[in-house]
């Protein structure tokens, strides 16, 4: 009898250990549910909370926990990266930097998480989408003319992601506009530096395909050279000019602008050869109407006039009877050349 009394006890002591251990496992089912439900509602923190409480309590159920603690942990990466989505897409309706802050220290956030659960599903989409948000950053930050915080932001982008194309375009533009000293929209100093961010962005998007940066980059690189040329040639500084506006034609070899400037600067340094093989070029590549080539007649006129060819720039010159041109290009003929088609 003895005997059986304590086998009695041993079993009523089991069944209301097995009770405890399936009201806990009941409670963490319960916690998960909710979990699931706050995540429904987008409340992310409140889910978070929930679902480490549910590791929690599944831990002390040992063996018979582990599924329940495996589907909690699986949602907490989850539940990280959903709110950095969150926040990201709040950046997108208001466009306000501290909301793009929020973002990028969720994806940081998420990544972390992500880690410590040895979890690979948002982690990947999270390294990619903070290069991006940076860059964001950076192009808010330029618009506000803040070009040191931009240079920053566009700097974190790209020690995250060194095959960025459009961040190296990014950074071209801040460098050309922190050293536009005098703000007239020229750059004054570091010309070569800033064309190296240019080809980078022109080298880094070839590689990767993105061809409307590649583009944007020689639109860019070629225009900048142009002015910067231009304001040379105005100012006298003809052997600058001559380089700079000659570099312009490595990023586009069929510019009637840069060719015309070329023809120009070189009048005006006594090349009248040079000129007239630069002009040429120009007319060909310009497809404006006569207005727009009377420039570029002019220059041709006025070199073929300095070689003594006077019928050649007596042509010239009757072509640049257009617009601001017209009255130059008739003093020209009349009173210099003494053109025939002046007299008529």
């Amino acid at each position: 009898m003895k005997v059986f009394k304590i086998s009695l006890c041993a079993i009523l002591l089991g069944l209301i250990a097995f009770q405890v251990q399936a009201q806990d496992r009941t409670q963490a089912v319960q916690l998960y549910n909710k979990g699931l439900e706050e995540a429904q509602a987008d409340n992310y923190d409140a889910a978070i909370s929930t679902f480490t409480q549910v590791i929690s309590v599944a831990e002390q159920l040992g063996p018979e926990g582990e599924d329940i603690k495996g589907n909690a942990e699986s949602q907490i990466p989850k539940m990280y990266f959903a709110q950095a989505r969150s926040y990201y897409q709040e950046f997108q309706s208001s466009r306000d930097l501290a909301k793009l802050e929020e973002a990028i220290d969720a994806f940081k956030s998420t990544i972390e998480i992500s880690e410590e659960y040895n979890d690979d599903r948002y982690a990947p989409t999270a390294k990619g989408a903070i290069p991006q948000l940076y860059y964001a950053k950076s192009v808010m930050l330029y618009s506000q003319e803040e070009f040191e915080a931009s240079e920053e932001a566009v700097d974190q982008a790209l020690n995250l992601n060194s095959n960025y194309a459009a961040a190296y375009y990014q950074k071209a533009k801040i460098f050309k506009k922190m050293n536009d000293t005098e703000g007239d929209g020229i750059i004054d100093q570091g010309v070569d530096e800033m064309l190296e961010w240019y080809d980078r962005a022109i080298q880094v998007g070839e590689s990767t395909n993105k061809m409307d940066i590649v583009n944007k980059a020689r639109e860019a690189a070629h225009d900048e050279l142009l002015a910067v040329g231009t304001r040379a040639s105005e100012n006298g500084n003809l052997d600058f000019a001559l380089e700079t506006l000659g570099k312009a034609l490595n990023y586009d070899n069929a510019s009637a602008n840069v060719y015309y400037r070329l023809a120009e600067a070189h009048n005006k340094a006594g090349n009248p050869e040079e000129a007239i093989d630069n002009a040429t070029q120009s007319l060909e590549y310009e497809n404006g109407g006569r207005t727009d080539k009377a420039k570029i007649y002019y220059e041709l006129g006025y070199a073929h006039q300095t070689l003594g060819n006077k019928s050649e720039a007596c042509d010239a010159f009757e072509n640049a009877l257009y617009g601001s041109f017209r009255s130059p290009a008739e003093h020209k003929m009349e009173f210099e050349l003494k053109c025939d088609s002046a007299a008529r």
